[in-house]
């Protein structure tokens, strides 16, 4: 129950902060996420979050492109499709929101000692 909870929050503070700052506001929110929410796996919380985030969003913007921009990308990153490249971005995105949701986790002190 809280790993959902944290993944949740992890997703709409995402979401929100993306919305008015760079693309590197992931990491706040993971980093939150985990401070706020210490679930067993927090890595595969945000790593989960953030790349579900990022997939969707890539996604809609494909959808909503006049243009075939993805593709375009896609051939100058050597990927076959469009749809590999929306799975490494992904996993860059869930890395990154995975590794700051541990180093927020991480950060709070342990109450077993």
């Amino acid at each position: 129950m809280k790993f959902t909870v944290q993944l949740v929050a992890i997703v709409i503070m995402s979401w929100l902060l993306e919305l008015f700052l760079p693309w590197w506001s992931i990491a706040i929110a993971g980093f939150l996420g985990g401070v706020a929410f210490k679930s067993k796996s927090n890595f595969l919380a945000g790593f989960i979050a953030i790349a579900l985030l990022w997939f969707l969003h890539a996604f809609i913007i494909d959808l909503q492109a006049a243009a075939p921009l993805s593709e375009k990308i896609a051939a100058l990153l050597m990927v076959k499709n469009k749809v590999l490249l929306f799975l490494v971005t992904a996993v860059i995105g869930g890395l990154v929101g995975g590794f700051a949701t541990l180093t927020g986790s991480l950060l709070k002190k342990s109450k077993k000692r």
